[in-house]
């Protein structure tokens, strides 16, 4: 299977309603697709009645299609009376995702629906989880790109509605099936109701084995009649026993302290703070980002895995959510530019061809240049951040207060003392390893040197990487860096070395700035960088190794564990971001709330595993080494 998702092969009738070739279908009505939408899933599934005391409703949906349905959902919550603290989360799946060329065209017919929100934030085409925030109105999107059963299979989520929106029965069984049914159930917490135009005996059929109490009503349009359904009582549910923690849920917190102004404390304090939620946030140091979030210029650069797994999934989620949360959040602090990626080896030529043969994102995104003399990627419209401009931004949040010089070694004590609705979260890079000692996270801090200053020549907006990497901004530019081993107790230290290795690499990859940067005023910067053993972050509750030795004792052995490894659920942790911390801390820190709030992940039960905390200490039991 290609890894790039198939666009749908759309006719167009001469309305503008779009027809997918494929299944041989409409889109939706062709009376009128918005009256539609209200009338067979607004209305029977009981809204905007049944959020109008929540502080949290999710809405689910099988075929997202041109996001007519999200839209007249969007209309119907912004006209609503609801708390003024409430979020609206929508899930959805599409198979063949339009482009948004398309679906401007599509939704282009209906005036007052937002489209051109909607459309500027469209969903890039790639497959699986993609996170689209709609701050302003209190509501998230999150869409599947892939098959309907690898989303319900791996996505956790609970839905108070669902819409049924996928193309008919006869023509699409696949998204209809009997196991398609019994996931809806799973998936639906108590009280959920359903809304759909068909009246398939199968549909039906398949929801009423499922546990729904199913009814006909009145139909829209051309059809007579159509389908709705509730979930009446709690259904038993099978739950495996969670080794990873990944659906750990923290008591709802009231407030929210943070141990850390770095980049990942400040993007867990606004993602907070955004919510509604009042955050304190506290740092040792005397002003924000003063660790390794504190270089001049950084780099939000993807990296690019040849195979489709779970860790290539979640470095391309990181990337697209990274670019999005920055530009939403401080458009002066990040600036589009093409990355220039050169090959460091033929292992990395290989690499390169195997993206190209088998892309993971579309010709937008970034192409090759695969010659006998270089290998080159080319990252389209990547990221050129100003680390202090974005931090600050961050933290300038009415609901967030910020305390410096503080003492944050006596964290365990402030957590002992605190109210169970307080939640902690330590983002302190490096340090977080020492506060969380009874973790034994095998975290290694290393040092990462910068050169930086103003050239004699404006060089334009320019990014090059292969291993080392080289902005430029004008007369401003930056390279490095390196990544030197450091001990626990070891200050960062600038030293001549360091800078000899950083100029050696500026002259491999940019020959022509060596004589510039000779006559510049070099200024350099070292800090830590703290690192994990698999070069992926840590997000995830605290947890005491020895207790959980205990309680994944069967692991040793290969047997079944009967119980779920035990945490602290308001103490969590988010660190070992290592090179890619501005590109990793806002879909971390999104992950984080969305566990806190109980709302929808933005990542999958395999991506979710893939950054816990407790991973490592899970699979040394299973080689017999711990």
């Amino acid at each position: 299977m290609a890894r790039l998702p198939d666009k749908p092969d759309l006719e167009w009738k001469e309305e503008g309603t779009p027809v997918s070739r494929v299944f041989d279908d409409v889109y939706f009505s062709l009376s009128d697709g918005l009256e539609e939408t209200r009338s067979v899933f607004l209305k029977p599934c009981g809204l905007p009645e049944r959020w109008q005391h929540r502080k949290s409703f999710t809405v689910a949906e099988l075929g997202f299609g041109s996001g007519l349905n999200f839209l007249g959902l969007l209309d119907l919550w912004l006209a609503s009376d609801r708390r003024p603290d409430a979020w609206l989360h929508f899930v959805s799946v599409e198979k063949f995702l339009m482009t948004a060329e398309d679906a401007a065209k599509v939704l282009g017919r209906w005036s007052g629906i937002r489209a051109e929100e909607l459309i500027a934030r469209w969903p890039v085409r790639t497959r699986g989880l993609q996170r689209i925030m709609f701050e302003q109105f209190n509501v998230t999107l999150t869409l599947y790109v892939g098959d309907v059963r690898d989303w319900l299979k791996s996505h956790e989520f609970k839905a108070d509605a669902w819409f049924l929106d996928g193309f008919a029965p006869a023509k699409n069984e696949s998204m209809w099936s009997e196991n398609i049914f019994g996931e809806l159930a799973s998936h639906s917490a108590e009280g959920c109701r359903i809304g759909t135009y068909t009246v398939a005996g199968a549909v039906r059929r398949g929801l009423a084995a499922a546990g729904f109490e199913v009814s006909k009503a009145e139909g829209f349009g051309r059809k007579r009649e159509r389908l709705e359904a509730v979930r009446n009582g709690p259904m038993r549910e099978f739950c495996e026993p969670d080794i990873f923690l990944t659906s750990v849920s923290p008591v709802r917190p009231a407030n929210v302290t943070v141990i850390g102004a770095g980049i990942a404390g400040a993007s867990v304090a606004r993602s907070f703070a955004s919510r509604g939620v009042p955050v304190r946030v506290i740092d040792q140091e005397n002003a924000p980002a003063s660790g390794a979030s504190g270089n001049p210029m950084a780099l939000i650069m993807p990296r690019l895995d040849a195979a489709d797994t779970s860790q290539a999934r979640f470095l391309i989620q990181s990337y697209l959510y990274a670019l999005s949360f920055y530009r939403r959040l401080e458009p002066g602090g990040v600036k589009p530019v093409d990355v220039c990626q050169r090959a460091q080896s033929q292992a990395e030529v290989k690499r390169f061809e195997k993206l190209l043969a088998d892309p993971p994102l579309d010709e937008t995104w970034f192409a090759g240049d695969l010659t006998p003399d270089q290998s080159i990627l080319t990252h389209k419209n990547a990221g050129m951040i100003y680390p202090e401009k974005i931090v600050s931004a961050l933290l300038d949040h009415p609901l967030i207060e910020c305390a410096f010089d503080q003492n944050i070694n006596d964290i365990n004590k402030r957590v002992d003392e605190a109210d169970n609705q307080t939640l902690f979260v330590i983002a302190a890079g490096q340090q977080s390893g020492y506060i969380l000692k009874e973790m034994q996270l095998p975290l290694a801090g290393k040092q990462g040197q910068v050169e930086f200053g103003r050239l004699a020549n404006d060089r334009g907006v320019s990014a090059l990487a292969s291993g080392t990497y080289a902005l430029s901004d004008g007369p401003n530019f930056l390279f490095g860096a390196t990544f030197e081993d450091i001990s626990d107790d070891q200050a960062p230290a600038v030293n001549e070395a360091a800078r000899s290795e950083n100029l050696e690499g500026l002259r491999t990859l940019k020959p022509d700035w060596v004589d510039d940067v000779s006559r510049a005023n070099l200024s350099s910067r070292a800090s830590v960088r703290s690192t994990t053993p698999d070069r992926f972050p840590v997000m995830g509750a605290v947890f005491s190794a020895d207790d959980v030795s205990e309680a994944l004792a069967p692991i040793r052995m290969g047997a079944r564990v009967s119980q779920s490894a035990p945490s602290n659920p308001n103490l969590f942790v988010v660190t070992g971001l290592g090179s890619r911390g501005f590109t990793f801390a806002p879909l971390l820190a999104e992950t984080l709330v969305s566990l806190a709030l109980e709302a929808p992940s933005p990542l999958a039960r395999s991506e979710l595993e893939l950054i816990a905390p407790v991973r490592f200490l899970v699979r040394a039991m299973r080689r017999g080494r711990a």
